[in-house]
């Protein structure tokens, strides 16, 4: 898949070459700049075939007063300014889709985000990320594969985001560049993925999913700063507990018990509460396991004098703790599944191993801000003396410095629909017509029904709203 050319990129990379290369020439005393752009939004390129209202144009400042010309300046710096981080905007479709998912309208949210997906642009995988989410809860699980499977082979790629996308994301602004989220939002699309092939019985491809959401993380350790980014690091082994667990089910499932009790242990390690959960896999007569998500996950927001700077938001001391979950078959209570919590997200955000650390646009807002203090030290100091020459190279430097950090701003995309964390509940399902009905803090599902026929395993998923 080729994702779209970013236009607002190569605008913004023509724009700062344009000013770049300004001329500025005396008229009447006072510096005149001349800017041409050619060849944006033409698709003919600038040909003499093409339209008069699509040819590219010149555009002159007129000659005016010095403090008009300032004013000026100004106004294009505040523009730019507000232009490129407005790149980080949601659709008003996205915003819809994330509001009927949290009301519980899973088919309708699922509808509204199904024009997004089939769109080769740099929200492709997380477009289809979030249907999955709404496709899964909606009990759609063809459509939640299909759409998992697709995200899955643009986050596997390498080569995603280079050229254009690459130089666009360090001289304008990093959200051109093709999601991929952050190493926990990975974590959690193969897991749902692993989830969907464990309801379908295709354990093979299932253990597949879980393996691939236990890549090695990155241990930020090394305090030289001075060092460059890759040596200030350690690769080591990830600390994801849903997919050890999840691991442990395939291999369980597989007739592999040693490699399946190295999977559990790892995850009890890890999780030393869902000791007995993990009891319970081994009880005979075991032959249902429910996957319940709760709650809502991390939010991410930009911050910072440009928002250079990006957190994710609530942390798990400002949300609380994880509350008990609460199970029933026809009634009869689920013993031993309270604490089944296998992941919390929240604190997955917080932790800098599942982030990805960027020192780009930190860099690019102590630059830009000293271009504009300078660039504006040069510029007042040419007015002074009534030298144009220096007036004008004053603020160039200050717009490109304001341009500068304006294209600081961190990419603030995320997966909207990830919960905060995911509950595994084993259960020995008498034969017939089984209703489920789970509870976590008060809220609760519609009970659904389940029949249990020969020794066929069941997996299920349930979103609480």
């Amino acid at each position: 898949m080729k994702p779209k050319k970013p236009y607002t990129a190569v605008f913004c990379i023509k724009l700062m070459r344009a000013i770049s290369h300004a001329k500025a020439r005396r008229t009447r005393d006072y510096p005149v700049f001349r800017f041409q752009l050619s060849g944006f939004g033409n698709p003919h390129r600038g040909s003499r075939d093409a339209p008069n209202s699509l040819r590219p144009s010149a555009c002159f400042v007129r000659p005016c007063s010095r403090a008009t010309h300032i004013w000026l300046v100004g106004l294009g710096i505040l523009l730019l300014m507000i232009f490129l981080p407005a790149c980080t905007s949601t659709s008003a479709r996205v915003r819809q889709a994330v509001s009927l998912y949290y009301a519980g309208d899973y088919p309708q949210a699922e509808q509204t985000l199904a024009p997004l997906i089939k769109k080769p642009n740099k929200n492709y995988v997380l477009n289809n990320c979030r249907y999955g989410s709404c496709a899964l809860a909606a009990g759609n699980i063809r459509h939640a594969e299909q759409a998992f499977l697709s995200a899955q082979r643009v986050m596997s790629t390498v080569n995603t985001n280079t050229g254009s996308r690459v130089l666009g994301a360090v001289v304008v602004y990093e959200g051109v560049k093709v999601w991929k989220g952050q190493p926990f939002e990975r974590a959690m699309a193969y897991y749902y993925l692993g989830l969907i092939f464990l309801i379908k019985g295709e354990y093979h491809n299932a253990r597949a999913a879980f393996q691939n959401s236990l890549f090695r993380l990155r241990q930020y350790a090394n305090p030289k700063k001075h060092l460059p980014a890759a040596q200030r690091y350690a690769r080591i082994e990830s600390n994801f507990a849903l997919g050890y667990f999840g691991l442990g089910i395939c291999y369980l499932k597989l007739g592999h018990p040693h490699l399946a009790k190295a999977n559990f242990q790892r995850a009890e390690q890890l999780a030393p509460a869902i000791s007995p959960v993990v009891q319970k896999m081994y009880q005979p007569g075991t032959n249902t396991l429910v996957f319940v998500d709760y709650g809502m996950g991390p939010r991410r927001r930009a911050r910072g004098w440009y928002g250079e700077q990006t957190i994710f938001t609530p942390t798990p001391e400002m949300a609380g703790p994880i509350p008990p979950i609460y199970a029933w078959d026809n009634s009869r209570p689920i013993q031993g599944i309270s604490d089944s919590s296998m992941v919390d997200t929240l604190a997955l955000a917080q932790d800098k191993r599942w982030l990805t650390m960027d020192t780009i646009r930190e860099a690019k807002a102590v630059v830009g801000t000293g271009l504009m203090i300078g660039g504006a030290a040069v510029a007042a100091n040419g007015a002074n003396h009534n030298n144009a020459a220096e007036l004008g190279g004053g603020l160039g430097a200050a717009a490109l410095g304001a341009l500068l950090a304006a294209s600081s701003h961190a990419d603030t995309r995320y997966w909207q629909m990830l919960p905060r964390t995911v509950y595994v509940i084993p259960a020995a399902l008498p034969r017939g017509d089984n209703h489920i009905h789970v509870q976590v803090d008060g809220v609760s599902n519609q009970p659904f029904q389940v029949n249990i026929t020969g020794k066929k395993y069941q997996v299920l998923y349930i979103r609480l709203p």
